[in-house]
């Protein structure tokens, strides 16, 4: 500040910053100023080139990745978080159940888990399924362990366990074994526990925004809407404090916690399955969509062969059962449903707009605002893949997508 104040010019001030941040003494180089003919001597960051560079960054924080904006200072920060090799350390004695407080019974998580990604992962897909088994066969990294699991926590576990208690009769699945109406209520309520009592929602996370999406959409099963939009708000707007709908391909990721390309998947998957999350919840209110389409970036997420070609066959009580065993196809599903979304997104704000609905429309332009959703449903359905037809003994997934 006292720089500022007896300055003769602001420039000799900003370069003196930028020589500060760039290593360099800024006495040194006002005495070497013109007196060398080195064009190399002249390429530092100027304070205006520094500053444009700064306009927007993907940064990490606490193991995750921030957008910053370039009106926040927070861009000048840094972190030396990297996340270490998970094969560097032991397993958990008992990796299954270290993820919840409810029960320490592993054939119940595993069977929750597995109703979870057999019925509800492969259409509200907002996750990497390898990612996630991954860090949990792991288990929960023990206290002061500097190992860390950034696909899965403990609150992803717990939500995750609340919604597979829905597709089972197990008791175990509920709050009250006599009482299926409080199936997933244990499992629930630790999830909400953890959130406060770690501040969860102050730390933006990638579990925690697909923790809270899972979170939202089961509330709204159980008929509880106000607090199951209140957990998708929350959700998404972690994702967008995280940047998730911005092409991170022209951004600068400061440190990369699981290599670039798995770090990218993740951030599409999680935001395309929030931008679902969001259209299912701006139908079922009939209100405006909260992630509109001019806000994103970020390309749609892949499909990957290999993925889809795994086996998927229905799941119950008595197990897996290869009746109907074909490949899942739940990224090729993920990726239709994300174009049907930007179909709805467009009818929800052409017919659900409160500052529209007050003006008078001519039938005409209506009719025409119709048409155009029409020809766009027409053409989706036209450009549908076959494998993804209805079908007798089809995929679930399709099935609920058509």
């Amino acid at each position: 500040m006292s720089d500022i104040r007896s300055c003769e010019s602001l420039d000799d001030v900003a370069e003196k910053i930028a020589a500060k941040e760039d290593g360099r003494d800024p006495d040194e180089d006002e005495e070497n100023a013109g007196t060398t003919d080195d064009p190399s001597a002249t390429d530092g960051a100027t304070f205006e080139s520094h500053l444009f560079g700064k306009m927007g960054d993907l940064r990490l924080d606490d193991g995750s990745v921030r957008y910053i904006g370039g009106t926040s200072t927070l861009i000048h920060l840094d972190s030396n978080d990297v996340a270490p090799d998970p094969d560097e350390f032991e397993q958990q004695e008992d990796p299954i159940t270290s993820w919840s407080n409810v029960t320490k019974d592993p054939e119940l998580v595993l069977h929750l888990v597995n109703m979870y990604f057999t019925w509800h992962y492969t259409f509200f897909t907002t996750m990497s399924k390898t990612l996630f088994w991954r860090d949990f066969s792991l288990g929960m990294p023990p206290a002061n362990n500097v190992r860390k699991t950034y696909y899965c926590t403990p609150l992803l576990v717990n939500a995750i366990l609340a919604l597979g208690c829905h597709f089972t009769s197990n008791p175990g699945a509920r709050d009250d074994p006599e009482d299926s109406a409080t199936a997933g209520d244990h499992f629930f309520r630790e999830a909400k526990r953890l959130i406060m009592e770690n501040d969860e929602h102050e730390r933006p996370r990638m579990a925690t925004v697909q923790a809270m999406a899972l979170m939202s959409v089961r509330e709204a099963g159980c008929g509880r809407e106000a607090k199951g939009w209140i957990y998708s708000g929350m959700s998404f707007r972690m994702a967008s404090d995280m940047g998730l709908n911005l092409d991170s391909g022209n951004m600068t990721f400061n440190k990369h916690v699981n290599g670039d390309d798995a770090e990218e998947d993740v951030r599409r998957i999680t935001f395309w399955g929030c931008y679902l999350f969001d259209k299912c919840w701006s139908m079922y209110l009939g209100r405006l969509p909260q992630l509109p389409t001019p806000m994103i970036t970020v390309p749609k997420a892949e499909v990957f062969p290999d993925e889809d070609a795994t086996p998927w066959c229905p799941y119950t009580d008595s197990g897996f059962t290869q009746a109907n065993s074909q490949p899942a196809r739940t990224r090729s599903v993920a990726l239709q449903i994300t174009k049907l979304c930007e179909i709805s997104n467009d009818l929800l704000q052409n017919f659900y707009n409160p500052s529209d609905l007050a003006k008078a429309k001519g039938k005409a332009g209506e009719l025409k605002k119709l048409s155009d959703i029409h020809t766009r449903l027409e053409s989706w359905r036209r450009d549908l893949p076959k494998e993804l037809e209805p079908k007798e003994g089809g995929l679930s997934s399709v099935l609920v997508m058509q």
